[in-house]
């Protein structure tokens, strides 16, 4: 791949890491903004970008962070401004990312050390995880603050969730672990997420219904679950195309709103990636470079017929991160660039693993 598959400058991208860098306070958290909300799963994704950037130490540092922060069932707050919890639920799919991104780390560095040093975090995350898995395969979206599961699962969370606990697999695989509670977590999640979506659209109690956002669109691709020809149908489906593709500008964040977000539209191209079109990934992609600021952040998305940026001067580590990581990608060179290709997980899920389970009910398969 030359250089034209990239969609940064080498010059672009060492400022971008730079401004990470910065943007990572003193004890290693990737909030949202200078002393703003901070989430684990943005955290993660920014510390990707900072792996991606070459700044390994700084990567390693947002890791620990999340160590020492660990609360004791395996996960973290939703929502936390400096120190003080805004939101005490612990969502699934946030607790679960810290695999995807120390796995992403370990491709880049192969430092099985630090693997080894952050396995008991790992470990603990995606038990948890596993343990709110319903009998049908989804997995409920969240432990709510008094302790007991949300009563129903999101789309995009277990897209997300089944990328991870593949990257947990592999974490474990290569540290030695058996984990076969973790494979047939994945493999009954995966099943549904390919065979079943309209359970997520089904007799919901979610706030928002499933489809309004964009990523309930594309990331049951990026999370590996669905791929090969079932992948493209899903992408290329001329009515979700419609809805939430403008061509020149973006993808839309929800469905009503043209409001094209720099962050979906990249996650959007990424999924294309993974299904081997790159050549529509990299045009779909090149469309938000405009938004990219002298300091080397990013924007985080335009109103359209406005070209208002919303929200102003609103500058986000995991926005810049998923640029960074966009470029890895879609450039196909280094070592961390089939990071997203790899996370159907078929290497890992042998024939003698098979999910159990039918129903509705919340089993503890931790």
């Amino acid at each position: 791949m030359n250089d034209n598959s990239r969609l940064l400058t080498p010059e672009q991208a060492t400022q971008t890491g730079l401004w990470l860098v910065n943007a990572q306070e003193s004890q290693g958290a990737l909030p949202w903004l200078p002393g703003g909300k901070f989430d684990p799963w943005n955290h993660v994704h920014g510390a990707m970008g900072l792996t991606v950037a070459g700044h390994f130490e700084q990567a390693r540092k947002a890791y620990r962070y999340l160590a020492a922060t660990q609360e004791a069932d395996g996960a973290w707050p939703r929502w936390r401004v400096a120190d003080r919890i805004t939101d005490a639920a612990h969502e699934t799919n946030q607790a679960a990312y810290v695999a995807s991104g120390l796995w992403h780390l370990y491709l880049a560095t192969e430092d099985e050390e630090f693997l080894a040093e952050t396995w008991p975090m790992v470990e603990r995350a995606l038990d948890f995880v596993v343990a709110l898995q319903f009998n049908d395969g989804s997995v409920a979206w969240a432990r709510k603050k008094n302790g007991r599961p949300a009563r129903y699962p999101l789309l995009t969370c277990n897209s997300s969730t089944h990328g991870s606990l593949v990257c947990g697999l592999r974490i474990a695989e290569l540290l030695g672990h058996d984990k076969p509670g973790w494979q047939r977590s994945v493999l009954a999640l995966g099943d549904i997420l390919r065979d079943d979506l309209q359970r997520y659209y089904r007799e919901t109690l979610a706030p928002d219904p499933p489809g309004r956002f964009s990523m309930d669109w594309y990331y049951p691709v990026l999370g590996g679950a669905v791929r090969g020809v079932a992948g493209r149908q899903l992408l290329l489906d001329d009515k979700q195309v419609a809805r939430f593709l403008e061509e020149g500008s973006g993808l839309r964040c929800v469905a009503e709103n043209r409001w094209f977000t720099v962050a979906e539209t990249l996650e959007y191209a990424m999924a294309l990636d993974a299904l081997g079109l790159e050549k529509r990934a990299r045009e779909v992609a090149r469309w938000v470079l405009e938004h990219r600021t002298e300091h080397g952040a990013y924007q985080m998305g335009i109103v359209l017929p406005q070209r208002a940026y919303f929200p102003a001067d609103e500058f986000s580590p995991w926005n810049a991160a998923t640029v960074l990581l966009a470029d890895d990608v879609l450039a196909q060179q280094g070592a961390t660039a089939e990071f997203f290709r790899s996370l159907d997980g078929d290497d890992l899920l042998g024939e003698d693993i098979k999910p159990t389970g039918t129903g509705d009910s919340l089993p503890v398969t931790a």
